[in-house]
């Protein structure tokens, strides 16, 4: 019965909507982002038109997409625009559950129309979006948020945690699985960890010439090796926050963890692999929507001490 109580009593904790309100601001933005740049470079038509207009797979009678609207490219600027408004929708916090559902099921449909334009991210990222609709994520910084205001009904200050806790849990998952997915030699010491150097003088995914690669050596071999401890330590980061949240207990290891700030660590070996992703390579929007997830590892505490340091640099006050 102890075990049953503290397990209701952790989901059943509240928390300001901070950290959930930033990851919808974030996610949104991330959303929209990617949107326009395919529209930046034309290519909304040629990515989900079906042949032989474009590459999709829009002739696939299956698709909703396609039953109410046929496979066209009129079809694929309209789920185009309907993208960019739920997206858009979603980051001011304007009709947000429902903009959260929209965006979700317009990013999964143009993923079965172009399977080959379906990345880990976009996956992951409806996944944040769904757990999102079911959150009080607008409850801080959105639309929503201040017409609840003026009709008198405003979001209570405090709200539920667990949409925070299942997304922590999902960004550990993302770093876990992709470390046990990391499998071929190059990630491994028998492949003398070439894999960044090698991804970092690929062509299609490098943003720079890859002359200056051979003259860093051996740092691109030391970040995979690093990159590989950071992943496949992320269920690591959970007993980190266990260390804190009960930093009374004794223990050496506690103790030391706490200490040392080693949950700040890993985080910031976290921000610095994405940021050095979207320096050196083209991966489009996953180092960004990964970091967009950042603000879930944060208590609620150290989000309201950055708030109040920010509102103080800012407004004086």
């Amino acid at each position: 019965m102890n075990l049953w109580r503290a397990w209701v009593e952790l989901w059943d904790r509240r928390e300001p909507a901070t950290a959930q309100a930033l990851v919808r601001i974030f996610v949104g933005l991330c959303v929209l982002g990617d949107l326009l740049v395919v529209e930046r470079y034309g290519l909304v038509e040629a990515l989900w038109t079906p042949p032989p207009e474009g590459l999709g797979y829009g002739a696939n009678k299956e698709l909703w997409s396609v039953r109410w609207f046929g496979g066209s490219a009129e079809t694929a600027r309209l789920l185009w625009w309907i993208g960019v408004a739920s997206s858009a929708a979603f980051t001011i916090g304007l009709g947000t559950r429902v903009a959260a559902v929209v965006m979700a099921l317009l990013s999964a449909q143009l993923g079965l129309i172009a399977p080959g334009g379906d990345r880990g991210i976009d996956i992951a990222l409806r996944v944040v979006a769904l757990v999102l609709a079911l959150s009080s994520c607008h409850a801080r910084w959105s639309v929503d948020a201040i017409i609840r205001r003026k009709l008198g009904r405003p979001f209570p200050e405090l709200v539920p945690a667990w949409p925070r806790y299942l997304l922590f849990a999902q960004v550990v998952w993302i770093y876990f699985s992709g470390g046990h997915n990391k499998s071929e030699p190059e990630w491994w010491p028998n492949g003398e960890y070439a894999a960044l150097a090698n991804a970092m003088s690929d062509p299609h995914f490098a943003r720079f010439s890859p002359e200056w690669v051979p003259y860093v050596w051996p740092l691109p071999a030391i970040a995979t090796a690093v990159t590989m401890l950071f992943e496949l330590g992320a269920p690591l980061l959970l007993l980190f926050v266990w260390f804190e949240a009960t930093a009374e207990r004794p223990g050496r290891i506690r103790q030391w963890c706490n200490r040392w700030r080693v949950r700040w660590i890993w985080i910031a070996l976290g921000v610095a692999f994405h940021v050095g992703i979207a320096i050196f390579l083209r991966l489009g929007i996953f180092p960004w929507g990964m970091l967009a997830l950042y603000p879930v590892l944060l208590r609620a505490d150290e989000l309201v001490r950055a708030e109040a340091w920010v509102r103080q640099r800012v407004y004086g006050r």
